[in-house]
């Protein structure tokens, strides 16, 4: 490893830069002869890869075929896409030209045949390119799919194999065998690095290993412990209250423990080997070692922090203290045997140790994660034992046991038995599998689980934090936003599960290279309706314009509502209505943009429309009604926002002129939801239209010897004392006539809002009557019945008021 890491990085990004920073563009005829030896290039690659996978291939030869194979199917398919559209444009101009003259016909003008014959040759040779290119694609697909098959089939008959059980003399028996070839490799490698350490202490270098060492002794104790209190107090001074101060710490904590510590092995390494005295092999050796210090360091930072066994309140998951407690050494456990396990298989491969070896190699890592796996196991079930007993003195301390956790558990059970027991039966490989199965399933689980916390709670935090800017700039409500923070957290789950998937699926021979595939071929599926095609991609790219477009149109109509319209001479009813149709055309237009990403067409869309207007015609008959009278109603503007309307028995204001009906609020407060069509086909009396006064009317009956001079000015008087009453138009007192023996008197006052009629209506009523006691004027009284027995004595009359 050479020392100058960043002069050998910023000389590179300098190159790269320059090369970026110099393009050549290759004229037409090089291009094409590029083109054509790539092709004839590729076509020997594609032969010989499938000449190599007829024989035995390892699994680092499949990969690297597999990488050769979907590079050369990825440079045909380019190929594809930049010669379509030059097709295109010659076969326009050739049909610009006109046809060809038939035989016997007068012949073309000789300029326009050199430019018809120089066109097709040109076409030929594109044609045959592209028609070479998406040969050379379809077979590197097959090849891929080939790969992945020999990569399945080895990983099978790898699992499948067994060895002498290590319970037996045949399984040692074999490893002293090659006990004595083996020590001998391995102690070439043991004296190397002994002499690569022995040298890097060499006085012209010992001032860096030390120096190196130093550097490693602050990085992992000292370093670790400041820069871990200072992000505790960063995260709780400077970011917002809420579960992000949780989940960023978490990974704070894994960050740091991944860095400081691997970063700490680096240091020793570049400080032993400062004047290059490590060979080739003990470089390996470093890399691996600094390389399972970085892994093993991450799974130790992500067990504690997920953890979190001396802070509670900081931990994500919903745990028990006492498992927390219980289960905390096993990260970092777990972290040290993956550590080494990785430089186990490095030493046995730099020695090229003998299959006995290997396979024993193999063994210790299986007991030893297996071991810690049903160590953990045990200590988890005796803390939950121990819940219910503390739970009844303290009830509600610890959560209850939910069915996944049980059935997590028992799945961990069953497959750490069975990697023991397979361990020992003598299929290694398999033990092995199932054992690194468990701990990657571990690691990449609670990876996963702290990201998707942490995006979800910085979705929600952004949110909350512009949630006053959007909602007075584009006019967004707090449950948009909150839905719009659920849906990106909801787009990251799905996205950081298929990544996590894929990390698992490593294990069982595929990896992602084939999910990558996989979702390639998903995303250019088409699902083909008539002469339309309709991929994913299309659905997902007019999700996207669609919610673009709408939010744009929001904050488009808030502005025009709230800035524009007020400056005009309309009144707010009207800037409503105005409002309301800009939205509806918006709307119309965003949506023919969404289907236009879509892939369909003006001629598709009215192909679609016609496609759907006899199921318009027949089961949306009445949705299309509504539309349309709400549109009648916005235009003609018959009844509008504000005013009060009688339609039937329903009564109120109206509120909201929606697409299919409109909302009117009842004397009770409740709301009516009127469809638009009730509007516009039945007769509606509309109480504001014309004319916003009320109208106050007061009947009283009076006796016939009534002083009527001095009812109607006890009346007048009434109703000109209430300030409510207008001048004008004047009020007006009358007598209406006699009815069943009374004088009926009638008061007529108008008000200057008719939903103020009824208050004020009683107001007068009782300012009357009390001006009539006070005058002494007798108002009609009960009508007195009396029941008199036929045939007997009479009596005594027993008045009955009716």
């Amino acid at each position: 490893m050479h020392r100058w890491h960043a002069f050998t990085f910023a000389l590179l990004a300098l190159a790269s830069l320059t090369a970026f920073a110099q393009p050549k563009e290759a004229p037409q005829a090089t291009q094409a002869q590029d083109t054509g030896s790539f092709l004839k290039g590729a076509s020997q690659q594609v032969a010989e890869i499938r000449k190599a996978l007829a024989g035995e291939v390892d699994e680092i030869t499949l990969n690297d075929l597999r990488d050769q194979a979907t590079d050369i199917g990825a440079a045909a398919d380019r190929i594809v896409g930049e010669r379509s559209p030059e097709l295109d444009s010659i076969d326009a101009r050739i049909a610009v030209l006109g046809p060809a003259p038939e035989k016997g016909a007068p012949s073309e003008r000789s300029d326009i045949a050199a430019e018809r014959g120089a066109l097709m040759q040109q076409r030929a040779a594109l044609d045959a390119e592209i028609k070479s290119a998406k040969s050379i694609s379809v077979e590197s697909q097959q090849l891929a799919a080939d790969i992945a098959e020999k990569r399945r089939a080895n990983f099978q008959a790898r699992l499948s194999q067994r060895t002498a059980s290590p319970l037996t003399p045949a399984f040692w028996k074999n490893i002293a065998g090659n006990l004595a070839n083996d020590r001998a490799r391995l102690d070439a490698v043991r004296s190397g690095a002994f002499t690569a350490v022995e040298d890097g202490f060499a006085p012209d270098n010992r001032a860096y290993a030390i120096a190196g060492i130093v550097i490693a002794i602050f990085l992992i104790v000292l370093g670790r412990w400041w820069a871990e209190r200072a992000l505790m107090r960063l995260t709780s001074d400077r970011m917002p209250h809420g579960r992000l101060r949780r989940s960023a710490l978490a990974l704070a904590f894994v960050v740091v423990a991944t860095v400081f510590t691997g970063f700490g092995a680096e240091a020793i390494w570049i400080g032993l080997d400062w004047h290059n005295a490590f060979s080739d092999t003990e470089n390996q050796l470093a890399r691996a070692i600094v390389g399972a210090v970085f892994f093993g360091s991450f799974v130790a930072g992500l067990g504690r922090a997920l953890l979190s066994p001396g802070r509670p309140s900081w931990r994500l998951p919903e745990i028990t203290n006492e498992v927390a407690s219980a289960v905390a050494p096993f990260a970092w456990l777990l972290g040290g045997a993956i550590a080494l396990s990785i430089v186990l298989r490095r030493i046995n491969s730099v020695a090229n140790a003998s299959l006995a070896a290997t396979v024993a190699a193999s063994l210790v890592s299986a007991l030893l994660y297996g071991a810690i796996i049903l160590w953990a196991l045990v200590r988890i079930a005796k803390a939950r034992r121990q819940v219910p007993q503390k739970t009844e003195a303290k009830p509600g301390e610890a959560p209850p046991h939910s069915l996944w956790t049980t059935l997590t558990l028992g799945a961990a059970w069953i497959a750490a038995v069975i990697a023991l027991g397979a361990a020992l039966l003598g299929f290694v490989a398999f033990a092995q599998f199932i054992a690194a199965l468990i701990v990657r399933v571990l690691i990449v689980g609670g990876a996963f689980f702290l990201l998707v916390h942490l995006i979800e709670d910085l979705c929600f935090t952004l949110v909350g934090a512009r949630e006053k800017w959007m909602h007075e700039t584009l006019g967004v409500e707090k449950r948009t936003l909150d839905q719009l923070a659920v849906v990106l957290s909801g787009t990251f789950r799905v996205v950081a599960f298929v990544f996590a998937l894929s990390l698992v699926l490593a294990g069982f021979g595929s990896g992602r290279a084939e999910l990558s595939q996989l979702g390639a071929q998903f995303g250019s599926s088409a699902l083909k309706i008539g002469s339309i095609d309709i991929t994913p991609d299309a659905v997902l790219g007019a999700v996207a314009v669609f919610f673009l477009g709408m939010l744009a149109l929001r904050a488009l109509k808030r502005w025009f509502h709230d800035r524009y319209l007020p400056t005009t001479k309309l009144d707010p009813a009207m800037r409503a209505s105005v409002a309301t149709l800009l939205g509806y055309t918006g709307a119309i237009v965003v949506f023919g943009f969404a289907l236009s990403a879509l892939g369909l067409s003006v001629e598709r869309i009215a192909w679609v429309a016609s496609a759907l207007s006899v199921g318009i015609g027949f089961g949306l008959q009445a949705v299309v009604q509504n539309f349309v009278s709400g549109l009648i109603l916005l235009v003609e503007r018959p009844v509008k926002v504000g005013d009060w309307v009688a339609l039937g028995d329903v009564e109120g204001d109206i509120r909201r002129i929606n697409v299919r009906a409109t909302e009117i609020q009842m004397g009770d407060r409740s709301t009516m939801i009127v469809p638009n069509s009730e509007l516009i086909t039945k007769t509606v009396r509309n109480v504001t239209l014309a004319n916003a006064q009320g109208r106050v009317q007061v009947k009283l009956p009076m006796p016939l010897d009534t002083d009527a001079g001095a009812v109607i000015a006890s009346m007048r008087a009434a109703f000109s004392s209430n300030e409510a009453v207008l001048d004008n138009p004047a009020m007006s007192v009358t007598v209406d006539g006699i009815q069943n023996a009374t004088l009926i008197f009638v008061g007529v006052a108008f008000v200057a809002n008719p939903r103020q009629a009824g208050s004020i209506r009683s107001d007068i009523l009782l300012d009357i009557l009390a001006r009539l006691r006070e005058g002494g004027i007798e108002m009609v009284k009960p009508q007195e019945v009396a029941y008199r027995t036929i045939g007997g004595p009479a009596q005594p009359a027993t008045p009955f008021e009716s």
